[in-house]
């Protein structure tokens, strides 16, 4: 075992570098940048180069996740021998006789309790699809809009939460907060791949693409087909999803719906999460939004998406974040506020109290360490705004459930406030307490 893994290091030591990669995707970046219309072609053999393949590898294995529905894992192929591997898979891609295998289908807690279907391809088809992204996401970010801050390159979910403050600060305060129905489940593969299409005429490409979205899942033991959608999931779906919203980013664009003399209309996105935030004519946006997603076949949930006027009291929540309108007490002026949703500190506590329970057969203080690990995710997920006072309430009631753990496994009962110092919980026990907040 020791042998083999020394094998794997070295192996991996000795794949190329990822400097003429990243000259490559650079070079990319840069022709479809200066010529939006241009059609890239030939580009499905630059997918099976000996670096591109290595460093798909790279980042699968560092990103881990589970077996697909061959039961492969990282391990075993290891065992075998990661260069041979690697080969093997590169002559099949250079032969055209690569085949992706169907996802397996899980279901993961969604925040309203219900559960969200998730496709988890075998690796070796994670692999492959990394290496497409590699190529095909350099071009493709050439053409994405600012607005959409979605599993991109040096975009992130702070970067959607700033942009929202800073137009409720500037007076957009009129608000349509969007949800979209079965986002992932009904995107239309034949305008997908038209869309496609616009930057890409590598048939080898687009056709190995279309495999991918009707190769279907495996769920309960039977092989189902997939006629529509994009399964969460799969490496490669993000830019896809992406790349199918990318007109609604554009009309408004197009549009130039965010000069002032149109009202100032702005459109932020994140995925499928979106909202539209204007100062006035918050119509015109609507209208075209809705006229865009009906182009793609996609719908709303009515039910969830909502108009409303950021006024003092009123609140809307984006990304698990809070932003809501109150005033200074000291100027009586309008203040717009971000802190974590009522809904977010719910399911913190939810989870705090099943890493922390008395009845857990594990000491306090290794407890206390899986509870630190998710505090510190979590944190530094909403440290950005006006946090201080979630904070200090989940503070304390961490705080209280390791008292109440230790009192209990005493036979105690309350919080020992008198027994238990603070020294003891955040000294010996390490309990997390880095609650700094970050401005906006």
């Amino acid at each position: 075992m020791q042998d083999s893994k020394e094998t794997t290091e070295r192996a991996l030591r000795e794949l190329p570098s990822t400097s003429s990669l990243q000259e490559f995707q650079r070079k990319l970046y840069t022709k479809a940048k200066a010529e939006p219309k241009f059609r890239f072609y030939s580009l499905y053999d630059k997918t099976y180069r000996k670096d591109v393949l290595a460093e798909a590898y790279r980042k699968e294995k560092a990103n881990g996740g589970a077996s697909g529905v061959d039961g492969e894992t990282f391990e075993q192929i290891e065992m075998r021998g990661l260069p041979g591997y690697l080969a093997e898979l590169q002559l099949e891609m250079k032969e055209r006789r690569y085949q992706p295998q169907p996802v397996r289908r899980v279901y993961i807690p969604k925040a309203n309790g219900k559960l969200r279907p998730l496709g988890i391809p075998t690796i070796r088809d994670r692999i492959v699809q990394t290496a497409f992204l590699m190529v095909l996401e350099p071009i493709f970010e050439a053409d994405f809009s600012d607005s959409s801050f979605g599993f991109r390159p040096q975009k992130s979910a702070h970067g959607a939460i700033r942009e929202i403050y800073k137009y409720l600060n500037c007076g957009c305060v009129e608000v349509y907060d969007v949800d979209m129905e079965k986002y992932f489940d009904t995107v239309d593969h034949s305008k997908l791949m038209k869309l496609l299409a616009r930057r890409i005429t590598d048939g080898q490409i687009l056709h190995v693409i279309k495999q991918w979205l009707s190769c279907g899942y495996v769920e309960d033991g039977q092989h189902r087909q997939s006629t529509t959608g994009t399964p969460q999931g799969g490496v490669i779906s993000p830019l896809l999803a992406n790349l199918y919203l990318n007109p609604v980013d554009h009309a408004f664009e197009r549009e130039r719906l965010g000069t002032i003399r149109n009202g100032s209309i702005h459109l932020i996105r994140y995925a499928d999460d979106m909202i539209i935030l204007a100062q006035k004519n918050l119509d015109k946006g609507i209208a075209l939004l809705h006229h865009d997603v009906e182009r793609l076949s996609l719908g709303l949930n009515q039910e969830k998406t909502r108009r409303l006027r950021m006024e003092t009291g009123t609140s809307v929540d984006f990304l698990g974040f809070r932003f809501y309108s109150a005033k200074s007490w000291k100027t009586n002026k309008r203040l717009i506020l971000v802190s974590p949703s009522l809904r977010s500190q719910q399911r913190c506590r939810e989870k705090i109290r099943t890493l922390l329970h008395h009845t857990i057969p594990r000491r306090v203080k290794d407890q206390v360490k899986d509870v630190n690990q998710f505090l510190r995710g979590w944190v530094g997920y909403f440290r950005v705004g006006h946090a201080s006072a979630a904070f200090h309430r989940v503070n304390n009631f961490v705080n209280k459930r390791v008292r109440h753990n230790l009192q209990r496994r005493k036979g105690r009962h309350g919080y020992g406030w008198g027994r238990i110092d603070s020294d003891y919980i955040y000294g010996h026990l390490g309990l997390f307490y880095d609650y700094r907040v970050c401005r906006l």
